[in-house]
């Protein structure tokens, strides 16, 4: 055998693949490159490029010099340099392609993009367009690294909510890791930018300028965060499980306690949670499950503290799935209102003592008690469910605050809440 069948026989082998490719056009470009990037999708691959290239390749991908990587190469015993392993693997030698002009150069941006787009059925979507011009001039992505960014943007572009609301959840780690990126889309990453620049564009919003809106513009597509540091609070779920998760959370109850559940929680949850036709009371304010926790009261109850979260909905969603029927309450001001609407609405949650005669009620209740209650402000909101509710509250103009009819709804929570409401 000679050297270059040696060289064949030592380094024509699939985990090397990728270095030999990704070398080639980092020499070959109009304007070399001093380095590229290199994905190491398995251990194997790890492996054989730290042989090559003299020290231990860890993690998903790395960054190779050129210039080392001929040292290496010329270092391994063979006597020859990397422009000439390349020709005896490849058939062919290096030849450095010419400059291209400014439109060649889009034209290969766009026609990298495209065919991303296309495996994942997207390239004919509206946000398209803008979105591959604004790569072009102003998204920052190298060369050697928009083959990889274009192909993991298309694969996370495909899996979340674009021109829909989300009906399923998944954190921003796991969607990761499905197109082989951990880590990538977080803060200030290339994938990260170019993806929620896609999201914007699709949703037709201006693109995130801080963390408050990065995180809206996720959840917006059904992107959390993360799996674990959203909560919604539980009390006396009557799960039907046998199973070990089941048990912990029942176990909670029988102790007195509360469970914060979150996605990773749903996730981990057997499929099915609850009989069908089980009444769960839905809140606004912890303190109606923390008193309903205190005495015991074995009526389920979740409380969304204010705007709903994923979590929140998520839990929800699979309560209404399984045929459990769900009674909210919440504050008498035009955010409550907002909220308990957006529940009915989109949702189908049943007010609980959300009529203009409940509200009437609490309002002579707290004069009769000379309970001080704030001034209702805003922007008024319809409610449908009973459009007398709104007028009197404009009339009324005051607000009513959930703990301020807690005897009512715990009284309601002891009786049992039925598929009529109360």
């Amino acid at each position: 055998m000679g050297v270059a069948d040696d060289v064949r026989a030592a380094w024509g082998v699939e985990a090397l693949r990728g270095l030999w490719e990704q070398a080639r056009e980092a020499l070959e470009a109009p304007k070399p490159a001093a380095t590229f990037r290199l994905e190491l999708p398995d251990a194997e691959a790890q492996q054989a490029v730290g042989e090559v290239y003299g020290r231990p390749m860890m993690g998903m991908g790395t960054r190779i010099s050129v210039s080392k990587l001929d040292a290496a190469v010329r270092e391994r015993g063979f006597g020859l340099g990397l422009e000439e392993v390349l020709e005896i693997l490849h058939g062919r030698p290096v030849v450095q392609r010419e400059s291209s002009s400014g439109d060649e150069q889009q034209e290969q941006t766009v026609a990298t993009l495209r065919a991303a787009l296309d495996e994942q059925g997207l390239a004919d979507a509206d946000w398209v367009a803008p979105w591959m011009q604004w790569i072009h001039q102003y998204g920052r992505v190298a060369a050697d690294e928009l083959p990889t960014v274009a192909r993991r943007a298309a694969g996370v572009l495909a899996r979340i909510s674009l021109d829909r609301a989300p009906e399923v959840w998944t954190s921003r780690g796991e969607l990761a890791a499905r197109v082989n990126a951990e880590y990538q889309l977080d803060n200030g990453t290339t994938l990260s930018r170019v993806v929620l620049k896609a999201a914007a564009l699709a949703h037709g919003v201006e693109s995130p300028s801080n963390e408050r809106e990065r995180r809206a513009l996720w959840e917006r597509c059904g992107v959390t965060l993360d799996a674990v540091s959203s909560t919604v609070l539980s009390w006396a779920l009557p799960l039907v499980g046998p199973d070990a998760w089941s048990s912990t959370v029942r176990q909670r109850s029988e102790l007195g306690l509360p469970t914060h559940l979150t996605h990773l929680d749903l996730r981990t949850a057997p499929p099915r949670l609850v009989e069908p036709g089980t009444a769960v009371a839905v809140c606004e304010n912890p303190r109606v499950l923390e008193c309903a926790a205190a005495e015991r009261i074995e009526h389920p109850v979740v409380c969304v503290s204010g705007h709903p979260s994923t979590v929140a909905l998520t839990l929800l969603g699979r309560l209404i799935s399984d045929g459990a029927t769900l009674h909210h309450h919440g504050d008498f001001d035009w955010t409550g209102i907002g909220i308990a609407r957006s529940l009915w609405e989109h949702h189908d949650v049943q007010p609980w003592r959300m009529s203009a005669a409940d509200y009437r009620q609490a309002v002579d209740r707290a004069a009769a008690e000379r309970t001080d209650l704030p001034n209702l402000v805003g922007t008024p909101v319809p409610t449908p469910w009973d459009p007398a509710l709104a007028e009197l509250m404009s009339t009324a103009a005051r607000a009513v605050e959930e703990e301020v009819v807690l005897p009512t709804l715990l009284d309601d929570l002891r009786t049992g809440l039925t598929e009529a409401g109360t």
